[in-house]
């Protein structure tokens, strides 16, 4: 069984780092070059950071913020926003990111991921979906950090971003966003079945049990998190003693 991962998710608004629930009602966090060296001084598995704000503007992430981080601090850096060619995302790793994160312009043209797969491996390409429990008993996936609904079934979505070569899922409840009500268990472990690849699951943690439930119940690889670490007494140094306490395996803080 391999460790679970703790990456906190940084959302990036400007040049500041927010944070909100369910995608609204954004409350500035901080610096992101001064918490990134916070959680790698914790001991934090890896970093992701997006621009929430970027594929609305049609611009990417400030490569320069990612240049920062990287010049201050030892873990990976998972960056995203904007990303719509491979221009893009080779600007992202000229900056130092280790990994790209893509959203709205995967979705909206699934065979970008096979481009960016055959240029820069499909290791260093993370899909990224934000969901949204539906009135029946599945999920619809949104665009532009969660503003429009798209018509793909969330199943056949999957499976056709797996086909085009996703190395791996970060995949957000968006009614759980922010919220600090624990995960959406049931999304996860229908969604692990499908993905045979790493998953890291995102929105509501809300304490340490939250997270030994998700890996119990849904067995993802990592978990992101956010308004837990930033607007709550916690750090990844309690939480990995805690959860490894649990006989969650994780790496050391």
């Amino acid at each position: 069984m391999t460790s679970l991962r703790i990456i906190p998710f940084f959302l990036l608004k400007g040049k500041r780092l927010v944070k909100g629930t369910q995608f609204k009602d954004f409350k500035d966090v901080g610096d992101p070059l001064s918490q990134a060296m916070i959680y790698d001084a914790q001991g934090a598995d890896e970093i992701i950071i997006v621009d929430i704000e970027a594929s609305r503007g049609n611009k990417i992430i400030d490569t320069n913020i990612i240049n920062r981080m990287i010049s201050k601090c030892r873990l990976p850096i998972g960056a995203g926003g904007g990303i719509k060619t491979v221009q893009d995302a080779d600007e992202c790793f000229r900056a130092g990111a280790d990994k790209i994160i893509v959203n709205t312009h995967a979705i909206l043209r699934p065979p970008l991921v096979k481009e960016l797969v055959k240029e820069f491996g499909s290791q260093s390409v993370v899909v990224s979906l934000d969901v949204r429990k539906n009135k029946g008993s599945g999920y619809d996936v949104y665009v532009f950090s969660g503003e429009k609904k798209v018509d793909n079934d969330f199943n056949t979505l999957i499976k056709k971003l797996i086909d085009c070569g996703a190395g791996e899922f970060i995949i957000t409840s968006i009614d759980k966003e922010g919220t600090l009500s624990g995960f959406d268990y049931d999304l996860y472990a229908v969604v692990r079945n499908l993905i045979p690849v790493p998953l890291i699951a995102s929105g509501g943690c809300g304490c340490y049990e939250d997270i030994v439930k998700l890996h119990q119940q849904t067995d993802c690889d990592a978990c992101a998190i956010g308004k837990l670490l930033f607007l709550r007494d916690y750090d990844i140094v309690r939480i990995k003693s805690y959860i490894k306490g649990k006989k969650v395996l994780t790496r050391e803080a």
